[in-house]
């Protein structure tokens, strides 16, 4: 089993998490995990409680950033405003977005990208249980972070594709194209005809390459037209869908489903639901 915190778009907080993991394993106080009530926020908790739960330690859940006095703490930060950090004596850890070299060019060129909280919380998790029921159950999501950024709708993301392609070599996930889905969810393009793709995944069996290729291209033609979706996230949405044992929609369509939870109730209900639901199935 491959360790995120080895991977080269780690480099730059592995120490800092494996010193938290550390810590955490040592603690004899209940740990405060907080966050904004977000859907990026949400993700992180999710997973830390998922290995927090794994190993019997104790935790509360506060969605603030409101830092207390004496008790340890995780602090999730969405956005690059401060750097993943971490102290003792009480400990406390801050978990913040940065960019980051995801892949090499073929030239030797760089090309970098955001190692979201999302991204940073399950390679923690991962340092905490790292044979967690929960916990390994929640990975598949390690790359939601990275899907809500919007770094795939201006450009290529190289650290979407190098943590999707570290799954994928794992055996976490496998990835399909969108008519191999059992029950998509295309509730957030309205460029994607249901009754087009519902005649396109009853005959997909009996396709060819050729004649997989020319459908995909059919069902997707008016979204050409579009600023949006970028051409990097239009090939994820329908070519290159994330599975994982036991879904039937995949990771694109539960991150829909799971926007709208801020719809239905205000935001710290809504991270709650999202939160729980996650620990208890795995899944949307």
């Amino acid at each position: 089993m491959r360790v995120l915190v080895d991977e080269i778009q780690y480099s730059d907080v592995s120490e800092t998490l494996v010193a938290a993991s550390l810590e955490i394993n040592r603690l004899s106080d209940s740990v405060l995990l907080l966050c904004e009530p977000t859907l990026i926020g949400s993700l992180s908790i999710a997973v830390i409680e998922s290995s927090l739960v794994d190993n019997g330690i104790s935790y509360r859940r506060k969605f603030s950033h409101n830092e207390p006095v004496n008790s340890p703490w995780i602090k999730i930060i969405d956005d690059d405003s401060e750097n993943t950090k971490i102290q003792t004596n009480p400990f406390r850890l801050t978990i913040s977005s940065l960019i980051v070299e995801g892949l090499t060019g073929h030239k030797g060129d760089s090309r970098k990208g955001p190692l979201t909280p999302v991204a940073q919380s399950h390679a923690l998790a991962q340092l905490i249980s790292p044979h967690g029921a929960r916990t390994r159950k929640l990975r598949p999501w390690l790359i939601s972070g990275n899907w809500i950024n919007s770094a795939l709708d201006h450009t290529y993301d190289p650290l979407y594709t190098a943590l999707r392609d570290f799954l994928s070599d794992e055996g976490i996930i496998r990835i399909v194209p969108l008519p191999e889905v059992p029950e998509p969810n295309i509730s957030d393009y309205d460029w994607i005809d249901d009754n087009a793709l519902d005649a396109i995944s009853s005959r997909w069996i009996n396709l060819d390459m050729e004649g997989r290729a020319r459908a995909l291209s059919h069902l997707v033609r008016s979204s050409l037209v579009r600023s949006t979706p970028s051409t990097s996230r239009l090939e994820e949405i329908v070519w290159h869908c994330v599975m994982a044992p036991g879904w039937s929609t995949d990771l694109a369509g539960q991150i829909s489903s799971a926007k709208k939870y801020w719809d239905d109730s205000e935001p710290k209900i809504a991270s709650s639901k999202l939160i729980d639901k996650l620990i208890s199935d795995g899944m949307i």
